[in-house]
C-alpha cells in the first residue's frame, strides 16, 4: 500500500476582510484550502482617521464606537457567510500597512485576499490595496482576481511558475520550493518572450537558456516536482493566462518585486505584469516577493 501523504502545514492563513463580497470569496477559498492543522484568521483593519484628531474626550468616544461597530460587523459577516473553523481579529491602521505590520509580527504561512483589479484610470487614481500587501509581506499571497469563478476544495496541486529569469523571480524559488513540498504540488515553468517572429535557431537557444537558467537556480525538490519548462513567444500576460487555461493549473505563481521605498506609488502603475495577470486569470495567482 502506498504511504499516505502528510497533511500540508501552513500554520496560519490570514484573510484580510472589508466585509465585501470579494472578502467572502477569499474566506471561502482559504477555508477550502486549509486542512485541520491550519488556522484561518479573518483580519479587519480600522482606519483611525475619524478619531485621530479633535478633543480627547470626543476622540475616545468615536474610537469606542468605531471599534464596537467593526467587531459587530465582523460577527455579522462571519455569520452571514456561514463560515466555520476560523479565528477573527480587528486591528488598527490603514488596510494595507496594518496587514503588512500584522504579517511581519505573526509570520503567517499564507495570506489569501481578493481584488477587483482596478483598471486604467481607476487604478491610477486609487491604487491597489491587494498589490500594496503582496509587494510588502514576506510570505506568499494568493490573490483571487475578478475572473476567478470556481474554487477548488483542498490545496492547489498543479502550479504554473511564470518567470522571466529576473533576479526577483529567481529569488522566489526557495519559497516556491517550500510551498510545492507542503502542498504536494507539481510545477510547470513558463517563460514568455515577446515577439513571435524568431528563427528556429533563436527559439531553440532561448529554450535551452531557460531550461539551464531554471535548473541552475532551482533546488532538488522543485526540480523533481517540475513537469516541464517551456518558452512561449507572445506578450507575457497573454502567454501566461493562455498557458494556465490550457494546462488547467490550480494557481499561477509569480515572483514579484517589493514596493521599494514608495510601495504605495507602485500600486498606482496601471501596467505591471502581476496586476494584469491577476486581472485576466481565471485561476488564483500566488505572488512571492523576491
Amino acid at each position: 500500500m502506498a504511504p499516505r501523504k502528510a497533511l500540508h502545514v501552513l500554520d496560519e492563513i490570514v484573510v484580510p476582510t472589508d466585509f465585501s463580497p470579494r472578502s467572502n470569496r477569499a474566506m471561502t477559498y482559504a477555508l477550502a484550502l486549509a486542512s485541520r492543522r491550519e488556522r484561518v484568521t479573518a483580519v479587519h483593519a480600522i482606519d483611525p482617521l475619524p478619531y485621530r484628531f479633535g478633543p480627547r474626550e470626543s476622540s475616545n468616544s468615536i474610537r469606542k464606537q468605531t471599534w464596537a461597530l467593526a467587531q459587530e460587523r465582523m460577527v455579522r459577516w462571519l455569520l452571514e457567510g456561514k463560515f466555520s473553523a476560523y479565528n477573527s481579529l480587528v486591528i488598527e491602521g490603514e488596510a494595507a500597512p496594518a496587514i503588512v505590520k500584522y504579517a511581519a509580527a505573526k509570520r503567517p504561512g499564507l495570506i489569501v485576499l481578493a481584488t477587483s483589479a482596478r483598471r486604467h484610470a481607476a487604478r491610477f487614481l486609487l491604487g491597489s490595496v491587494a498589490e500594496e500587501i503582496f509587494r510588502e509581506v514576506s510570505c506568499p499571497v494568493i490573490v483571487l482576481g475578478p475572473k476567478v469563478r470556481s474554487i477548488k476544495k483542498g490545496p492547489p496541486t498543479c502550479l504554473l511558475f511564470a518567470t522571466e529569469l529576473e533576479p526577483h523571480s529567481i529569488a522566489a524559488l526557495p519559497q516556491l520550493s517550500q510551498m510545492s513540498r507542503k502542498l504536494h504540488a507539481e510545477v510547470s515553468v513558463l517563460r514568455a518572450v515577446p515577439g513571435g517572429r524568431k528563427s528556429a535557431r533563436e527559439r531553440d537557444r532561448l529554450q535551452v537558456e531557460t531550461q539551464n537558467g531554471f535548473e541552475a537556480a532551482a533546488d532538488r525538490n522543485i526540480r523533481n516536482r517540475t513537469k516541464n519548462v517551456t518558452v512561449a513567444f507572445a506578450p507575457p500576460v497573454k502567454a501566461i493566462v493562455a498557458a494556465a487555461t490550457k494546462l488547467g493549473v490550480d494557481a499561477i505563481v509569480m515572483g514579484v518585486r517589493s514596493g521599494g521605498e514608495l510601495p504605495r506609488a507602485t500600486t498606482h502603475i496601471p501596467w505591471t505584469i502581476a496586476h494584469r495577470v491577476i486581472a485576466e486569470a481565471k485561476c488564483p495567482v500566488m505572488t512571492i516577493r523576491g
